[in-house]
């Protein structure tokens, strides 16, 4: 179980760092149209759901997606490791898919409240200063 939890803690750092990491860079491209809607009389709360709502959609379909590729892997895997004296058998349960999408979901809240706080302290005059 030691090395499963390992498993598990390198997985969810990772998944950590991609949705945060395609956070910040939506945030980075989008800060100056998110301050002027800002400005315009949208409330934190409706920003946070233009941006989030987006990362939220690409999560919930990325994870189907993620389900496919990791059983080709797996099977991939599997069926490379026979041979003469031992054959590694391919189990994959229910329970594993929902644990990896426990894991994603868990993560990319936790990097969607990091985004929410730096969303929430959008420098709106510097923003709207800058010239195109």
């Amino acid at each position: 179980m030691i090395f499963t939890f390992i498993n598990t803690l390198l997985a969810g750092t990772i998944a950590f760092g991609v949705v945060y990491n395609s956070a910040r860079i939506a945030l980075s491209e989008r800060s100056r149209e998110l301050a002027s809607l800002r400005v315009l009389g949208f409330t934190r709360a409706e920003i946070s759901y233009i941006l989030l709502g987006e990362l939220g959609i690409l999560t919930v379909l990325a994870i189907p997606l993620g389900c496919v590729i990791g059983y080709g892997l797996c099977d991939y895997l599997a069926s490379n490791m026979v041979s003469d004296l031992y054959r590694v058998p391919l189990v994959l349960k229910p329970r594993s898919y929902a644990f990896a999408a426990t894991v994603v979901l868990v993560a990319a809240t936790l990097s969607s409240l990091v985004v929410r706080r730096q969303l929430d302290h959008l420098d709106l005059v510097a923003v709207l200063k800058t010239k195109e």
